[in-house]
């Protein structure tokens, strides 16, 4: 705190006064107090007396701030002054005035605050030598409170800013700690050491109520002590009035619970910070306080808002925190709650109740069995298949049948034109004349060598006209079983050349159909034989029909991006009347009874077969 006692003797010691007064350092009553000395040593008046009042407010009475002498209190602006001079003093900044009582000097001070007036006025029993030095000497001091408050404000910010660090400090320490637990002593200790307290404890909120979940410097927890009983008392109460609480305190909160800790662990002094959240809908949920215990002397005004910057920076970390290190199953619930719907939230006790049976129920239907099937895509299929190619290259000259035409064994399927075959028939039966002829003028000469050559000749002769009259006995194609054409239509082929050996016509035989199903390999272990298949063709989806697995014929295939194996199933005592609009192709679902299986078993396989598998478990 600096004071200026004397008044300067030079001119050039006015401005080191007014620095001197403007540095003033302490607290503000004692600066408007120092104010008003320096201002009467400066004027070298009798006495100094600062008034302040509310600018917006032309009728407010003008009040004391100041005086020196100290003692000199009883004196009013109003009565001191003239309408004039308060007029030239809001004009020039400061004022003189005369009277019969002496003279007076009027000084607009300059503050901070707009909504303030602040006047000093000084008063001198005779006359001045030179009042206009004196008026210079106390302008030079106007704009000293403007300079001490703005230097004051940078202190502060200091301060502000040094605390924000520690408090961002704090913070960093409890988000690095691994867990609620560590994060909790973590902000204990910290706490502990920025204050300088003895003790630490924070309560933190639990479905039993406020929980003792770290005290300063200590690893492990005595929750069975009566003292740790009261520390949680002591959180309860502070978020139950929502404002910290202090002991020794004040009558504006209830401290019963601090009062009978105090007795007990005498701490000196007490002070608990609630840390309270707001939701999204307005309402409070408190989480946890912090209780600080010391001795040497009670917390300040400053260490109380620099205590609830703390609480309210690590409350959202710690209560992240806390529900990542909770149980899965409230883990779960926490997050799969907010999604559902409000209109379907439990709002009453007895709604909670219900849902929690429901889920109870839930779970328990879950161990239910019921009976497991496999599914497969099934189709029917025939054993007996016939394909009816051409015998010669040729033309097929007649057919009247089509897709699907009914056929018996023996029936013409379709004719190949043997115009060139008779043609080529004619042709070896002359060759074959010419060559016995021929055989017999050489036997009639005795040209034996002769004769034998035209004898081989005729002979090769033979065999081409008996590989002509086979192509002729096979241009008529006929089938060879009963059964529906499948494949080929020989009516719309009239005219057009085929190969031999090429099929013109496929035969199914509707007398030998069975059943196969395409399995997942997935559901090859559930698989034997014998076991109950129910088939329903997409024909008829009304209908099932009762097979049995008769053999898993190791022949894999790819089906929709799944490994498939072919099952094959057995009659098991349908009737011919119930099958015999059957045909080969036709698509249905297998389902093949296994045994039975909890509900949860059947829920979850799939997934529990692909961790097993990724996991390697």
């Amino acid at each position: 705190m600096t004071q200026v006692e004397t008044a300067p003797n030079t001119p050039h010691e006015v401005p080191e006064v007014a620095r001197a007064v403007a540095n003033f350092t302490g607290p503000a009553a004692e600066f408007w107090q120092s104010y008003a000395n320096v201002a009467r040593q400066l004027a070298q008046a009798d006495s100094v007396f600062v008034f302040w009042s509310k600018a917006s407010d032309d009728a407010a009475e003008w009040q004391h701030l100041a005086a020196a002498p100290k003692a000199d209190t009883n004196i009013s602006l109003v009565s001191e002054t003239t309408p004039a001079a308060m007029q030239q003093m809001q004009r020039e900044g400061v004022a003189h005035a005369s009277g019969s009582q002496g003279a007076h000097i009027l000084l607009h001070v300059q503050v901070s605050d707009p909504d303030q007036d602040v006047i000093l006025l000084a008063r001198f029993a005779v006359q001045p030598r030179n009042h206009a030095v004196a008026m210079n000497r106390l302008s030079s001091i106007s704009g000293a409170p403007l300079t001490f408050d703005t230097a004051r404000k940078v202190r502060q910010s200091g301060r502000d800013a040094a605390r924000l660090g520690l408090t961002l400090e704090l913070l960093g320490k409890v988000l690095d700690s691994d867990g609620f637990d560590r994060a909790a002593l973590a902000l204990a200790n910290g706490l502990a050491e920025q204050f300088a307290c003895e003790s630490v404890s924070l309560v933190w909120r639990s479905r039993e109520g406020m929980r003792l979940s770290a005290i300063s410097h200590a690893e492990k927890i005595d929750r069975r002590t009566e003292a740790s009983a009261l520390l949680e008392e002591c959180g309860q109460e502070a978020i139950t009035q929502s404002s910290e609480v202090s002991w020794p305190g004040t009558d504006r909160t209830v401290a019963h619970a601090h009062t009978q800790y105090a007795s007990l662990a005498q701490p000196g002094h007490l002070i608990t910070f609630p840390m309270i959240e707001i939701q999204a809908d307005g309402k409070t949920r408190g989480l946890g306080a912090v209780t600080l215990e010391r001795q040497s002397r009670p917390f300040s005004a400053a260490e109380q808002w620099a205590l609830r910057m703390h609480c309210e920076m690590v409350q959202n970390p710690l209560a992240t925190l806390h529900q990542d290190t909770r149980w899965l199953p409230v883990r779960l619930a926490r997050a799969f709650v907010p999604s559902i719907p409000k209109i379907l939230r439990p709002k009453s006790g007895a709604g909670r109740k219900l849902l929690l049976l429901a889920l109870a129920a839930f779970i328990g239907a879950m161990f239910i069995p019921i009976p497991f099937n496999v599914t497969g895509t099934a189709v029917l299929k025939t054993d007996a298949t016939a394909a009816v190619g051409a015998p010669f290259d040729g033309y097929v000259q007649s057919s009247s049948l089509i897709l699907g035409d009914t056929v018996e064994v023996g029936q013409t399927l379709f004719t190949l034109s043997d115009t060139e075959l008779v043609l080529e028939r004619s042709t070896l039966l002359a060759e074959l004349a010419q060559s016995n002829r021929e055989a017999e003028i050489r036997r009639s000469l005795g040209q034996l060598s002769e004769m034998q050559i035209a004898q081989a000749k005729a002979e090769e002769v033979k065999a081409r006209l008996l590989q002509v009259d086979q192509r002729l006995a096979s241009a008529t194609a006929i089938a060879p079983i009963d059964g529906v054409i499948v494949d080929g239509e020989p009516a719309k082929k009239i005219g057009e050349a085929v190969r031999r050996g090429e099929p013109v016509v496929t035969i199914a035989a509707l007398s030998s159909l069975y059943v196969e199903a395409a399995v997942s390999e997935r559901d090859l272990p559930f698989l034997g034989q014998g076991q109950s298949t129910r088939l329903t063709l997409l024909a008829r989806p009304k209908e099932k029909f009762r097979f049995k697995v008769d053999r898993i014929i190791p022949a894999a295939a790819v089906q929709d991006g799944d490994n498939v194996f072919p099952i094959r199933m057995s009659d098991s005592g349908n009737a011919p009347n119930e099958t015999q609009w059957w045909l080969p192709g036709m698509t249905g679902v297998a389902k093949i009874s296994v045994s039975t299986k909890p509900i949860g078993w059947i829920a979850t396989r799939r997934i529990s077969d692909y961790l097993r598998l990724l996991l390697w478990y």
